[in-house]
């Protein structure tokens, strides 16, 4: 009975998705029409595209435990994040990940760990302790959201956790204020090889602003060339050609200047490997 459920939901998206997507979408690489709709942005950035609409009805929410908000951990110790997630089946692998042409975990969904402005790390178990390695003395913040396992965030209310600790006696100031705007940049990153470097996805988390024609918007530049992004979507971009490239992502105000915070502007450089 399940399984024909499941069948009977894919048929009803595709049959939905699919006269707006066929005409629209023949020049994306991936066919996206069974759960999302991918719109050409006009800006400097070539192959750009917004991914609407992907998944909207998810939710989780993460709970993080584990270091506490203040906390001072010894010098030289490992440091263990503890995240539980519900609303979501961590471990699982997000309904037609097999059609969406992205690169896929085969560990299915999880949850992003970013460590100060560090790429993230996947975690794949909830409720456990976590080993994010020995930090340096200082003061360091944690980030944590849940992921699809496309590497997507979840972008539901509750699914953005942050804490600010210490190691060691330090008593520097937080990088992160609770009421202000932030940008926490989570793909692409790392290397794409073969089918998975066919549309790259371009994803980010907001927390304490909202995007608009008129008002924040989010700067994406890939190798040089900018475009503004109005929209907390995720965004595919294809094309690029085998090598280096470089990504970046910067919070701004309506007036076009970046917005105050450490995390609000960041760069990535990713590898694009032709299939071996």
């Amino acid at each position: 009975m399940a399984k024909t459920v499941r069948v009977a939901a894919f048929a009803a998206l595709a049959i939905v998705a699919t006269p707006f997507g066929y005409r629209a979408l023949a020049q994306v690489p991936i066919d996206t029409t069974k759960f999302a709709q991918a719109v050409p942005v006009a800006g400097d950035i070539p192959g750009l595209y917004k991914w609407e609409n992907s998944r909207v009805s998810d939710s989780a929410t993460v709970k993080l435990t584990a270091p506490t908000e203040g906390q001072h951990l010894r010098v030289g110790d490992s440091v263990f994040v503890t995240v539980s997630v519900s609303g979501v089946a961590i471990g699982a692998q997000t309904q037609f990940a097999e059609f969406c042409g992205l690169a896929n975990s085969g560990q299915g969904q999880h949850t992003h760990v970013i460590v100060d402005n560090e790429p993230y790390v996947a975690n794949y178990a909830t409720g456990q302790p976590f080993n994010i390695g020995v930090l340096s003395p200082g003061v360091h913040t944690v980030r944590v959201f849940a992921s699809r396992s496309w590497h997507e965030s979840i972008k539901s209310p509750g699914s953005f956790k942050s804490v600010t600790f210490f190691v060691g006696d330090s008593s520097m100031e937080s990088p992160i204020l609770r009421g202000d705007p932030l940008l926490t940049y989570s793909r692409p990153k790392g290397t794409y090889t073969g089918d998975e470097a066919r549309a790259i996805m371009v994803d980010f988390y907001l927390r304490n602003v909202v995007l608009s024609p008129d008002g924040y918007k989010v700067r994406l530049t890939v190798d040089g060339k900018s475009t503004l992004l109005t929209d907390w979507v995720p965004y595919l971009v294809t094309g690029l050609t085998p090598g280096d490239h470089v990504f970046k992502l910067e919070l701004l105000h309506k007036d076009g200047k970046l917005v105050a915070g450490k995390y609000n502007s960041t760069e990535r450089k990713i590898v694009i490997k032709e299939k071996l």
